[in-house]
């Protein structure tokens, strides 16, 4: 992060890099003098006088000054004393190069010279070579006491070395003579003795050589851990491109590298002088265009000229490697220009942020600032314009100000964290507060725009293409997906403002997710996927809020049906203990391992192909793991992709305390509040059998079944159940006007229950009313796409629930009514064509058979008085007066059709049953009129009424015509467009009603009909 300051003017940022230089400088100055050593003898004439000086071991003694020197030879070293007797020596100065002597920095010789020391008596002195170009060995009054590589007179015996030296040796006497064998023939631009040697105890010697060395590791160290942190931090924030890290990472790497090969070379590489050259120069080359780099990235800018520096580095780099060590001048050219042209874009970048008032330029002022002076001063020294010993600040003053940036970034990014993290607070406050008041708004239209598409799909099926429906079907299932996102962010509200309540009890486990398997299987999702509940029913209870369990199920069951094509979905659950833990696996899609650790998390999403259309924004499981933990359980998955995932959570079991205790606060499952002080009052059973209706009540709960029994028993006949299983045993022995049930069932829930009664009665057949405290849309839609006619919520008042058995059961009888009546209407519409033709019939009868004549108008009569009987609008009727319109019916249409009718009996003795009237009349009607008849020939009609075990089989076959396949379902829903069809509906449809099964037919065209049904006997 950036803050802007009051900008500062050029000539400020001018005067402040001179303070800059100014202080650093002053620091190198005082380094200097701190290390300076009192006033020594110099060297003169080969000749050393240290008579006078007293030796410590704080202090070194420098070998500076003119040396004898013998060109190109090796003098011995036991005989150097002949070799100036006779030859009269040179004199050379050092350090320095000897090209002057040898017309050339390639070549040999050796240097000579005499030191007359105190007399100490014995004590042990020390040599310190700091370099050497590029090989020597080094004697002591005659003995070697050192190799400095191995020193020859051509290039092929001579092996350089580089590098300070250390050499220790006993003095018994008061002169020495020195003797160093030098060549070189590796480096072309110097050669000799180029720095200086240091005389002094072994104590002194020793601690100078490990300071300097000590300080150079230091550096390195410093260096190493910067880098470390530096890329560390690139490597964790790389998102947020933060380049400038890993450049300056990478310049601290090669920096503190170069450190520890340079100077007094802390790390000796095994590799010739050249080579050292060449990687040394490459080193500060990479070091400096890094910096570059690094600060180009930290400002952010685009520079022409640093895309030039990084070409200009290539072609240096590429110089270093290839051109001959001869002509290295040229790349020290370049080197200059790179050097110079770096420093320039350095500062002149940061004095332009600087001056706009970006206050890390100041940072970045005073890095480059120190790394300027170590360059300037390095320069100074190399040139051997100035000696000092090894200065570490340099280097660490502009790493200190770097590190000083980075914590000043940290100490704004926690600043504005802080800041940010309020407005945050507020922001999501404000967040949850509009995502509530939306879901508010959201909800009408949305249950606007999913009845209109279901009410589309349900009335306009036959006008709508396959597509149409297939669309309205996808709208249904994202606006039902979008419902379950609405009220998730409704209930993390609730949740975050603590407004949740919680009303727990011991729940049977095994009833409530029953229920939740038949809410997901009943949404009419088209997936083959298997539910499978391996939760026993005698599952101890836990403790839980009944309503919220079945939120967390229904979460995590219908998350899993989303993420799975195909497969298997599964719900089991074990006990220890005082917990119970239980899991939903699926075989679906899997979950990656980077999302598994955040799945919980609100908002979050796992990215998946598979995602269902809709697929919600991520609350869900964040919902299900709140209410987990409200309920004192916890929550978790395992899953690997492609294999399925299995989330889990564990729930308190319910003890004998909780079992006995019920909190005052807790929502009664009762229908009544007051149900616990209702009685069963005794009902007489004459006032039983004079009831209109007559209701089978089912529920697992004894109180619920007592409470219902006392608001409805005044009015109806009632029958109660206390499970599924009974209450469909019950359904096949009786005949109910209306089934009131509750959903929340063991074994069977009141959604399958009523699946089943559906499979059997339609809804006007036999209604059902469902009773819950569930009140979620999905529970209420599943109801009902389950076939229940009404859907009442608990707890409900006594004048509600009676008010809708009521209407529910008026309803039923005023539609069976209507039947009854359509029924003797139809037979009351006697075809006037019929008619005449009777007529006709018995008018010629009269002339030639008087006897026929009478006995036809006997069974006309009957039929017409039998057809239009107030009876026929009873519910049953006996059975043979039900067959004597059918005999008279099938008497004229034999006198009318003679031979071409042929009505065959077959009916068992003494059966006494009722029937509804107009049942079998209407079928033989339709066998003679529209299967014999229709034949030239005619055929044979078979009327049977047979006894069975528990029930009468009443079959009316023809070998008429017989009738298409289509057209049977047509005939028995009315669909058909004859008077015929809706006969033998109207029949079909009262015999279901009253027995439960309806009409029978099997047709095959020109062979025959068969229609049969079968009247329980009572």
């Amino acid at each position: 992060m950036m803050r802007s300051n009051q900008p500062m003017t050029k000539k400020k940022i001018l005067l402040l890099i001179t303070l800059l230089f100014i202080g650093l400088t002053g620091l190198r100055i005082a380094w200097i003098m701190f290390h300076k050593t009192p006033d020594q003898p110099y060297v003169e004439k080969g000749v050393l006088d240290l008579s006078n000086w007293t030796f410590t071991d704080k202090y070194t003694v420098l070998l500076d000054g003119e040396w004898e020197f013998f060109p190109n030879k090796f003098i011995n070293p036991n005989n150097s004393a002949k070799h100036v007797k006779t030859e009269e020596p040179s004199y050379i100065t050092v350090p320095g190069s000897w090209k002057d002597e040898l017309d050339s920095h390639i070549g040999h010789g050796t240097y000579r010279l005499k030191i007359i020391l105190p007399d100490n008596g014995e004590m042990m002195h020390g040599l310190r070579i700091e370099e050497i170009t590029n090989a020597a060995q080094i004697y002591i009054n005659g003995r070697k006491i050192s190799d400095y590589g191995t020193p020859g007179t051509s290039r092929d015996t001579s092996i350089g070395k580089r590098g300070p030296r250390l050499a220790f040796f006993p003095v018994n006497q008061n002169e020495i003579d020195i003797i160093i064998h030098v060549s070189n023939y590796d480096l072309p631009f110097r050669g000799g003795i180029t720095d200086s040697i240091k005389i002094g105890t072994e104590t002194a010697i020793i601690k100078e050589d490990h300071r300097s060395q000590n300080f150079q590791l230091a550096v390195f160290i410093v260096y190493l851990l910067h880098s470390v942190y530096a890329i560390v931090l690139y490597i964790m924030a790389r998102k947020y491109y933060q380049k400038e890290l890993l450049f300056y990472g990478l310049m601290l790497i090669v920096a503190g590298f170069t450190v520890l090969i340079d100077d007094d070379m802390v790390l000796q590489l095994p590799i010739n002088a050249e080579a050292y050259h060449r990687l040394l120069h490459i080193l500060f080359s990479t070091v400096l265009i890094t910096l570059v780099t690094a600060i180009k990235y930290l400002f952010n800018v685009k520079s022409r000229l640093h895309s030039i520096l990084v070409g200009l580095y290539i072609v240096i780099v590429i110089g270093i490697i290839i051109v001959p060590i001869e002509h290295f001048y040229l790349v020290h050219n370049g080197k200059n220009i790179l050097y110079l042209l770096s420093f320039y874009l350095l500062f002149s970048l940061t004095i332009k942020f600087v001056q706009k008032g970006n206050d890390e330029g100041i940072y970045v002022l005073f890095f480059i600032t120190g790394y300027t002076s170590n360059m300037v001063w390095g320069t100074l020294i190399n040139a051997g314009l100035v000696k000092i010993p090894f200065y570490p600040f340099d280097f660490i003053i502009y790493v200190v100000a770097i590190a000083l940036l980075l914590l000043k970034r940290y100490m704004n990014m926690l600043q504005v964290n802080e800041q940010q993290t309020i407005a945050l607070k507020e922001a999501d406050r404000r967040k949850d507060e509009f995502l509530a008041n939306t879901s508010h708004e959201l909800r009408n239209p949305l249950h606007g725009i999913i009845n209109i598409a279901q009410t589309m799909l349900q009335h306009n099926a036959e006008t709508l293409t396959q597509k149409n429906k297939d669309d309205l079907k996808l709208l249904v299932r994202i606006g039902e997906n979008m419902r379950f996102t609405l009220n998730d962010i409704l209930d993390l509200s609730k949740i975050q403002e603590k407004q949740i309540q919680f009303y727990q009890k011991p729940v049977n486990l095994h009833t409530v997710t029953s229920v939740v398997l038949d809410l997901v299987r009943f949404m009419g999702d088209e997936k083959e996927l298997q539910l499978n509940l391996n939760i026993p029913n005698n599952f101890p209870l836990v403790y839980a809020d009944e309503n919220r369990l079945m939120q967390i199920l229904f979460n995590l069951i219908h998350n899993a049906v989303k993420y799975t094509p195909e497969g298997s979905i599964t719900i089991d659950a074990y006990y220890t203990n005082d917990k119970a833990t239980i899991n939903v696996k699926d075989t679906g899609v899997g979950i990656s391992p980077e999302a598994i650790d955040s799945i919980f998390n609100p908002y979050e999403q796992e990215d998946s192909s598979m995602t269902a259309i809709g697929g919600g924004i991520g609350l869900g499981l964040h919902v299900c793991k709140q209410l987990v933990e409200l309920h004192g359980g916890e929550v978790s998955v395992k899953s690997e992709q492609n294999q399925g995932s299995t989330f889990s959570f564990t729930l308190p079991l319910a003890d004998e305390s909780m079992m006995n205790h019920v909190n005052i606060m807790e929502k009664p499952t009762v229908i009544l509040e007051e149900a616990a002080t209702l009685t069963e009052e005794p009902v007489s059973e004459q006032m039983r059998y004079h009831k209109a209706a007559q209701i089978l009540v089912v529920d697992d709960d004894p109180v619920n079944l007592k409470v219902i029994s006392k608001i409805l028993d005044k009015d109806y006949y009632l029958i109660k159940a206390t499970n599924g299983h009974e209450a469909l045993q019950y359904i096949k022995d009786n005949q109910f006007d209306l089934v009131v049930s509750d959903v929340m069932m063991p074994q069977m829930s009141g959604y399958e229950l009523t699946r089943h009664i559906r499979e059997q009665y339609t809804l006007s057949e036999l209604p059902i009313l469902l009773l819950t405290a569930r009140n979620q849309i999905e529970d209420v839609q599943t109801g009902f796409n389950v076939g229940a006619n009404d859907y009442v919520i608990k707890p409900v008042d006594a004048v509600e629930l009676s008010a809708r058995v009521h209407s529910l059961i008026h309803l039923k009888l005023a539609i069976h009514e209507q039947l009854r009546m359509e029924a003797a209407w139809l037979q009351a519409q006697i075809r006037p064509h019929f008619l005449f033709n009777t007529l006709n019939t018995i008018a010629s009868l009269s002339e030639i058979d008087p006897m026929r004549m009478t006995t036809l108008l006997n069974h006309f009569g009957n039929y017409l008085r039998r057809s239009f009987n107030v009876r026929n609008t009873e519910k049953l009727i006996p059975l043979e007066e039900e067959l004597e319109i059918v005999r008279s019916y099938v008497y004229i249409e034999q006198e009318r059709f003679g031979d071409r009718l042929n009505v065959e009996w077959h009916l068992d003795d003494h059966l006494e049953i009722n029937v509804p009237p107009l049942s079998i009349q209407p079928l033989v009607e339709n066998s003679i009129q529209h299967g014999v008849l229709k034949r030239a020939t005619g055929g044979t009609v078979k009327i049977t009424v047979r006894e069975k075990e528990s029930e009468v089989m009443i079959c009316i076959h023809d070998d008429g015509v017989g009738i298409d396949s289509k057209k049977i379902e047509k005939l028995l829903s009315g669909k058909a467009s004859s008077k015929r069809g809706i006969g033998i509906a109207n029949t079909n449809q009262r015999l279901k009603k009253l027995f439960g099964n309806g009409l029978q037919i099997e047709s095959t065209p020109n062979k025959g009909t068969t229609v049969l049904f079968n009247i329980p006997k009572q």
